[in-house]
């Protein structure tokens, strides 16, 4: 595993005095706090985006280092929303620890409205590597328009399920999950590749995206019918978060737009800053 960047290495030292704060959990945090003190911030700012006094939603959140670092970019509210409970009594230890307010909820999109408080509230909201989970993509996207400001932003990055590891066959803990591309068997030969997986909740996620199948052609339309604005996108060989986690940098491949099969089997990151209208 290659060494966190001196900011983030930084951070996590400080996780390593509570013991109530896993390894695993460090970990994780420190990937996310890298590749949004390293990436996501700057882009974002790149873009004209003023995070100093923003309200912000990550939807998603899982230990919340993305938050953590746009917290220190003068966020007045950070907000991080998961399904999963462990997520977010994590988030809150470790946010506890290195000394930033933020606040936590489980909170399912799809199935619940957002709190009146929440409604038309944020400026920013982020959506990593979700949206290829959720079933309905163009509901999800209206569903998520419910928590942003009229003019506020929505960052949204994930995987296009044809991209070598899109089936997120990496789930499987087993000698398939090491293949790219299986996601193109016929359904027959495909599961059967995962039948012998480590864990049956991961055997259903699989499934899932598998019904799901989302591409950058699939999402395209779902943000234009729910009528956001498209500001930017960004197509990438290598993943920015790649850099924090195997020490690879980040490749584009925007090159690849306007070549529709080639740019869902190659780009291995898709992502879209999109503007909810006034």
């Amino acid at each position: 595993m290659p060494k966190f960047p001196p900011r983030t290495e930084k951070k996590t030292k400080i996780l390593e005095s509570r013991k109530d704060i896993n390894s695993y959990d460090r970990y994780y945090f420190g990937y996310q706090y890298g590749l949004g003190s390293e990436y996501i911030a700057p882009y974002l700012k790149s873009k004209g985006i003023e995070l100093a006094g923003a309200r912000i939603c990550e939807i998603g959140c899982g230990e919340s280092g993305v938050l953590a670092a746009l917290a220190e970019e003068g966020a007045a509210e950070v907000v991080g929303i998961d399904i999963r409970e462990l997520a977010i009594e994590s988030s809150e230890k470790i946010f506890d620890a290195i000394g930033i307010k933020g606040e936590f909820a489980i909170h399912n999109i799809i199935t619940q409205p957002p709190p009146e408080k929440w409604q038309n509230h944020f400026d920013v909201v982020l959506l990593r590597d979700v949206i290829e989970h959720l079933e309905q993509t163009e509901l999800s996207l209206r569903h998520v328009m419910d928590f942003m400001k009229p003019g506020g932003w929505l960052y949204v990055v994930f995987p296009p399920y044809y991209s070598p590891f899109g089936a997120h066959q990496h789930l499987l803990g087993n000698r398939m999950s090491k293949l790219p591309f299986i996601q193109l068997l016929p359904d027959t030969l495909f599961t059967k590749a995962y039948k012998n997986a480590r864990l049956q909740i991961d055997v259903e996620e699989v499934s899932m995206l598998r019904g799901i199948r989302l591409t950058i052609s699939k999402i395209r339309r779902a943000i234009k019918n729910a009528l956001l604005e498209l500001v930017d996108e960004q197509l990438y060989f290598i993943r920015p978060v790649f850099k924090l986690k195997f020490g690879l940098p980040p490749i584009k491949a925007n090159f690849l737009k306007h070549i529709p099969v080639v740019r869902e089997l190659v780009a291995l990151e898709a992502s879209y800053l999109l503007k909810k209208k006034r």
